[in-house]
C-alpha cells in the first residue's frame, strides 16, 4: 500500500514524523489530501498534560483544510466530488449513540479522531464540510477553532455596548479577539504578557491592553471599567496563574467565560460567597458540529494576516512544537503539500 507522513505522539512527551500507511477509502469515506493543518495548544498538552483523557499512541492534528482526492459510493451520493476544496470536524460521528441521538455529536462515545497533521486524511463523509470554490486554503485552516469561538459566542451572547475582556491572545486568542470585535463589544481590553502580541491586538482594533507581568491587572481593569468590571472576560491562556484573574475583574452579573483547556490536575480556588454577592456567572466552552457551517461564512470576516504567522512545513512538524512553545505566533500552520 502507498504511505504517507503523519505526525504521532508515540509515548509520553514524544511525538515522531512516522511512515504509515493510506488508509482504504470505505463506502462513506472520502480521501482529503490535506493543505494546511493549524497547530492547536490542545494539541500540544495533549502530548505534555494529557488533557481530554488522551493517552499514546496516538495521531496528531484536528485543525485542517484541503481537496478531495477520492472518495467512496455513498459519499458521492451525498454531493461530494474530487476536487472539492473542504475542511473536517477533528472526529467523526457514528450517528446512532445516545449523545448523537440528542443532537450533541460533538460528543459521541464512538468518535474517531482525524489526525490531520499528516498528508492526506481518509475520515467519514460527516466529518467533512464544503468550502468555496475560491476558498484560500489557508485561511480555512482555522475554520475549526472559529467553530469553537462561535460556540462561545452563542453561549455568552455580547450585548452591544457590554464591556469585555480578553485574557491571553494566542492562536484561539486572536480568533475569539476578531469575533468580539465584530460583536458590538465596548472597552474591549486585552491582557498579554507578549509585547507583540499585544501590539496585534491594537491592530486588530482592540482599545486597551495589559501586561499582566508588568501591570496590575485588577487596578487596570478597575479604571478601564470606571470600576465595574468587565461584563464579560474570556480566559483563553489556558495558565492556572491567571485562572482567578476573571472572576476578580467581572463586574455584577457578569459572566467569566473559562475558553482555555487547563491541566487536568488543576483545581482553582472559588469563593462562592464573593461570585454571589456579584451574581456572576461562569461558563465554560467545548464545541458544536453544527455549527460549522457558519465559521465557514466567518472566514472572510477574519483577520487571518494577523491571526496566521507563521507556515512552517510538515516535514518539521517535530520542530513547530518547539515553536510553539515560544508563544512567540499567535497561530502556526504545517504546509503539508512539503511532507520532506
Amino acid at each position: 500500500m502507498a504511505t504517507m507522513k503523519q505526525l504521532w505522539w508515540t509515548k509520553k512527551d514524544t511525538i515522531e514524523l512516522k511512515d504509515i500507511e493510506i488508509p482504504e477509502v470505505g463506502p462513506r469515506d472520502i480521501k482529503v489530501k490535506i493543505a494546511y493543518a493549524a497547530i492547536c495548544a490542545t494539541d500540544v498538552h495533549q502530548v505534555t498534560m494529557n488533557v481530554m483523557g488522551a493517552q499514546p499512541p496516538a495521531p496528531l492534528g484536528h485543525e485542517a483544510c484541503g481537496v478531495i482526492e477520492d472518495l467512496g459510493e455513498e459519499a458521492k451520493q451525498k454531493g461530494y466530488k474530487v476536487g472539492d476544496k473542504v475542511t473536517m470536524f477533528p472526529v467523526s460521528f457514528c450517528g446512532g449513540c445516545e449523545w448523537c441521538k440528542k443532537g450533541m455529536t460533538q460528543y459521541c462515545i464512538n468518535a474517531k479522531a482525524t489526525g490531520a497533521f499528516a498528508e492526506y486524511v481518509v475520515t467519514d463523509c460527516n466529518t467533512v464540510f464544503k468550502l468555496p470554490d475560491d476558498a484560500d486554503l489557508k485561511q480555512y485552516a482555522i475554520t475549526e477553532p472559529t467553530t469553537c469561538v462561535l460556540r462561545a459566542m452563542d453561549l455568552a451572547p455580547i450585548r452591544h455596548g457590554a464591556t469585555v475582556a480578553v485574557a491571553g491572545v494566542g492562536g484561539i486568542g486572536s480568533i475569539m479577539l476578531n469575533a468580539i470585535l465584530l460583536s458590538g463589544a465596548a472597552k474591549i481590553t486585552v491582557i498579554e504578557p507578549v509585547a507583540d502580541k499585544r501590539q496585534m491586538a491594537l491592530d486588530m482594533g482592540a482599545q486597551h491592553v495589559i501586561d499582566p507581568f508588568n501591570e496590575d491587572v485588577v487596578a487596570r481593569a478597575m479604571e478601564i471599567t470606571d470600576g465595574l468590571g468587565f461584563d464579560y472576560v474570556f480566559e483563553m491562556s489556558g495558565s492556572p496563574k491567571a485562572a482567578e484573574t476573571p472572576l476578580k475583574i467581572l463586574a455584577r452579573c457578569g459572566t467569566a467565560v473559562y475558553f482555555a483547556v487547563f491541566p487536568p490536575t488543576y483545581e482553582m480556588p472559588l469563593n462562592l460567597h464573593e461570585l454571589y454577592m456579584k451574581e456572576g456567572r461562569i461558563q465554560t466552552v467545548f464545541t458544536n458540529t453544527a455549527i460549522v457551517p457558519r465559521a465557514i461564512n466567518m472566514i472572510p470576516r477574519m483577520q487571518t494576516e494577523k491571526i496566521i504567522q507563521k507556515i512552517m512545513p510538515l516535514s518539521q512538524a517535530v520542530e513547530s512544537f518547539d515553536v510553539f512553545k515560544e508563544s512567540k505566533y499567535p497561530k502556526i500552520l504545517l504546509d503539508c503539500s512539503k511532507p520532506e
